[in-house]
């Protein structure tokens, strides 16, 4: 990576209390249940006769959104990029209960296009009166790389001094009954959750730094040394790695849950000045492996 991408805010809400650190955190229950969300006043983000229109994914992503922007006090982001594994999940399910009870006749058009993924970063820049760049990732378990490698590009390429990132998915009742019968739990605690970052191209205000990140589908020790060596370091200059079993016993699983790990790597750096952490997710269709270190780090 030519150029570094500096962490200048980063936000959460979670199964924890909202905007909560660190220190704070308390485990889940260990099995498999669903811990909804702890959310915040929503008044103090939304106004509440839009909120009443809105479901929960989409109120609690404008909500980390700002709440992430006013600890780094900026107003509006030049880009705004998401990602969400599942998307807006509760639209979707009263579209689809809807068509079926209907018999696919005088269907109301809003749920189908509340439904949409992208509706989440639509809203977050209507929101925010942002017209600048706008994409969603939807990638399943590594939503949250995918647009993370595209912060760094746009950041990289000069076109934006700072990007919003945001990830975000809920999980419903039928959701939650459908993935526990194929037995995807296995014991692990299941929420849902909206994380924020803000992103910049100069260390002002910065508490980290992304040195690098690489997802792979094969080969993922080949590829961590290689991308250790490329920015000249190698394993033993890894301070700590954070891996899913220790971010998901304080915020649950969810497909965006690796938003989470960033969230807790920032938080630690944050409170440490310096350090290498290495963010590990590994899954059935690949692993990844983020770098970042301390703003203090030479």
């Amino acid at each position: 990576m030519k150029n570094k991408a500096y962490i200048i805010a980063a936000s959460a809400i979670s199964a924890q209390e909202p905007f909560s650190r660190m220190e704070d955190f308390a485990a889940l229950p260990a099995e498999g249940v669903f811990v909804p969300c702890k959310d915040p006043d929503f008044k103090q983000y939304i106004n509440p006769m839009a909120g009443r229109r809105m479901s929960g994914i989409l109120k609690r992503s404008i909500a980390v959104s700002k709440h992430a922007l006013s600890e780094c006090v900026i107003a509006c982001p030049d880009a705004i990029i998401t990602g969400t594994g599942n998307g807006c999940v509760s639209d979707t399910e009263a579209f689809l209960s809807k068509m079926v009870e209907d018999g696919e006749s005088m269907l109301n058009p809003s749920k189908f296009i509340c439904s949409t993924p992208n509706t989440i970063g639509s809203q977050i820049a209507i929101s925010l009166g942002c017209k600048g760049f706008n994409s969603t990732h939807v990638n399943d378990r590594f939503a949250m790389e995918g647009a993370l490698q595209d912060c760094l590009f746009l950041l990289q390429k000069g076109s934006v001094k700072n990007v919003l990132l945001c990830t975000a998915d809920q999980m419903t009742e039928g959701l939650y009954r459908m993935l526990n019968v194929e037995g995807l739990w296995k014991g692990i605690p299941v929420s849902e959750g909206a994380c924020a970052f803000v992103l910049s191209s100069s260390p002002e205000g910065a508490f980290a730094v992304v040195e690098d990140m690489v997802q792979t589908r094969s080969n993922p020790e080949w590829e961590l040394d290689r991308m250790l060596s490329s920015n000249g370091l190698n394993r033993d200059d890894i301070d700590l790695t954070i891996t899913p079993e220790d971010y998901k016993k304080y915020c649950g699983e969810f497909l965006s849950a690796s938003a989470f790990g960033l969230l807790c790597c920032c938080q630690t750096l944050k409170n440490n000045g310096a350090g290498r952490i290495l963010l590990s997710g590994e899954s059935s269709r690949g692993y990844s492996y983020i770098l970042l270190s301390g703003i203090c780090t030479n």
